[in-house]
């Protein structure tokens, strides 16, 4: 998701979900390692392989998020890779970047440079998370020689590596799609899908606006 410059300083979970995070997703590793061990097949490594690719489908995701604000003109004000302790300061586009403790979610905070067309570069901007998924998806089923490859069953661990990441990179690009509000303590944060229709119906107001709160933001 990206969060814009009126909401820098949200996160998309409080302190307590995160650590309810954490657990449930240890628990759940934990879990799997012990089915996948339990009569090892290399096919069992799929299911692990989908949970962990979703650390770099992460990073994939809000440089989608990243580069098409910098190609449609935007300002790319801040970019952050998981919730927790900063591990990591570095730039991206020209943007800073933080790395996190704990990569399981992340934000881009962006902002227009002007009212042109800005609610259709908006809405691409919440859509390129989730587009750069679904291209990587349509890429890994080509190079695997199609449909049938992409969903037959296969012992060969460089096999099981691609489809795992494909389905990996095709649930997180259909889960973000979806049109909901995520909860948080400080309100309703929208994902890209509910993203992409509400600033399709915004007014124009509403980007003069955000404007101006960017510019009023560079000057301190």
């Amino acid at each position: 998701m990206f969060i814009d410059q009126r909401h820098r300083d949200k996160e998309t979970t409080s302190k307590g979900e995160k650590i309810f995070i954490v657990i449930i997703s240890l628990v759940f590793l934990f879990m799997m390692s012990m089915e996948i061990i339990t009569n090892y097949e290399p096919r069992k490594l799929g299911a692990l392989l989908f949970v962990i690719f979703w650390i770099p489908l992460l990073f994939i995701h809000e440089f989608g998020h990243a580069i098409m604000a910098k190609l449609l003109g935007w300002r790319v004000n801040r970019i952050v890779i998981g919730f927790g302790k900063v591990l990591v300061h570095t730039r991206l586009l020209g943007a800073p970047m933080e790395i996190r403790t704990i990569p399981l979610e992340g934000f881009v905070q962006i902002a227009p440079k002007t009212v042109a067309l800005a609610r259709l570069k908006h809405a691409l901007i919440y859509f390129a998370g989730p587009g750069i998924e679904l291209l990587a998806f349509f890429i890994i089923t080509a190079v695997l020689g199609g449909f049938d490859q992409m969903f037959s069953i296969s012992n060969d661990y460089s096999h099981i590596a691609l489809q795992s990441f494909a389905f990996a990179a095709l649930a997180g690009a259909v889960i973000n799609l979806i049109p909901i509000g995520i909860i948080t303590k400080d309100g309703n944060t929208p994902n890209d899908g509910m993203g992409i229709l509400l600033c399709l119906f915004s007014s124009g107001m509403d980007y003069e606006l955000w404007i101006r709160e960017s510019n009023k933001e560079k000057e301190f």
